[in-house]
């Protein structure tokens, strides 16, 4: 079974830390709650892993549902590789999507962690992947000056930062930061190695890496405990400590090295395309935002892309025949006979690599965010 277009359902995951009413407001619900699930995985292959929590089979990989019924995306995609993935596979024949797509809210400033690089990940760790990150500011709660813990700003050294993690000495560990102010509409860039902590009152897309491996410095925040196996990467401290950048970035430093400039790609009288995250970052995953005021038919990328509506409502609809063959009805209260999807703010999708342009039709201005593998998923 082959679908060009699909719109995701909701797949909220269990994290370390409060949040998630942020996600309700971006989904116009009319009760917004924090809890524990403070972060929607979009078309995730991969397994939440939640160490200390109870297991739920299957937390984090993501469902479609389809005229035939609910399937697991990445079971959809491994029956029809060609169709969905077009080039994007290894040169074995295997592949694994080269990155991890988040809606992540904060109610709470996060626990200080760090995650290896490719490189000490490859290396030291015969892991395929590390873990850089970049974040896509969305929304800040009201009355909330909103920041990220980025860097040493007073670096230790490597003896004394190993005395402020055992001891859990959180006046020396806050001393070695400075807050790093963000704003809504920016785009960050997170490299492996380097100690980082989202700030409160954050909305934002995380764009990753498809590993889990993380080194959490704090052991407790606001009553929220990090369960011990949860806390070194099944490692001991001493080996975690290699995983850091004890480098000292001045505030300046850190905006010039990790806030990253758009870089507008297209522009027509309908929309204006721009590139959030290119291959310069990393070879995993390009980012880009489209927003689209008119109706337009826009060009696809011929890779597998995961899509969120940031802002606004549309309908989205193949403008080709995406499997070369004849089109055929689609069921579902989301869906057109043309095999288009309605949109709204906070929905999230799947363009197949073999659709070859899409029709936007927008209520309003609208903005796309759009995440597709980069290069490493060929290799």
């Amino acid at each position: 079974m082959k679908e060009g277009l699909m719109k995701l359902p909701r797949n909220r995951v269990r994290r370390n830390y409060l949040g998630g009413a942020g996600i309700d407001r971006l989904h116009g619900e009319t009760v917004c709650r924090d809890n524990d699930r403070p972060e929607e995985w979009i078309g995730s292959m991969v397994e939440a892993v939640n160490l200390g929590m109870e297991p739920i089979e299957n937390e984090g990989l993501a469902m479609v549902e389809t005229e035939e019924g609910m399937f697991c995306l990445r079971d959809l995609v491994n029956e029809n590789q060609r169709f969905y993935l077009g080039d994007s596979i290894h040169k074995d024949g295997t592949w694994q999507l080269s990155f991890l797509l988040k809606i992540l809210d904060s109610a709470m400033r996060l626990h200080v962690q760090v995650h290896p690089s490719t490189r000490f990940a490859n290396e030291v760790m015969g892991k395929p992947y590390g873990k850089l990150e970049c974040y896509y500011i969305l929304n800040v709660r009201e009355g909330i000056d909103p920041y990220i813990r980025l860097g040493f700003q007073h670096a230790p050294a490597r003896s004394e930062w190993k005395q402020i993690v055992e001891a859990q000495d959180l006046g020396r560990m806050d001393a070695c930061f400075e807050k790093i102010p963000v704003r809504q509409g920016e785009v960050w860039y997170i490299p492996g190695g380097m100690p980082h902590a989202i700030g409160e009152g954050i909305t934002m897309l995380e764009i990753m890496e498809p590993s889990d491996l993380v080194v959490r410095c704090e052991f407790e925040r606001e009553g929220v405990v990090v369960p011990e196996e949860a806390r070194y990467m099944g490692r001991g401290l001493d080996f975690c400590l290699d995983v850091f950048d004890y480098t000292e970035y001045s505030k300046e430093d850190i905006i010039r090295k990790c806030r990253i400039t758009p870089q507008v790609l297209e522009k027509t009288d309908a929309y204006e395309r721009r590139r959030l995250v290119g291959e310069k970052l990393t070879p995993c995953f390009f980012v880009e935002a489209l927003k689209v005021w008119d109706e337009a038919v826009v060009s696809h990328n011929g890779k597998f892309t995961l899509g969120v509506v940031c802002s606004g409502s549309c309908r989205i609809e193949s403008a080709g025949k995406p499997d070369g063959g004849e089109e055929r009805e689609s069921s579902g209260r989301d869906r057109r006979k043309d095999g288009g999807i309605r949109l709204r703010q906070g929905d999230s999708f799947v363009i197949a690599a073999a659709v070859e342009t899409c029709r936007i039709v927008p209520e309003g201005e609208l903005e796309l965010a759009l995440v597709y593998p980069g290069k490493d998923m060929e290799r």
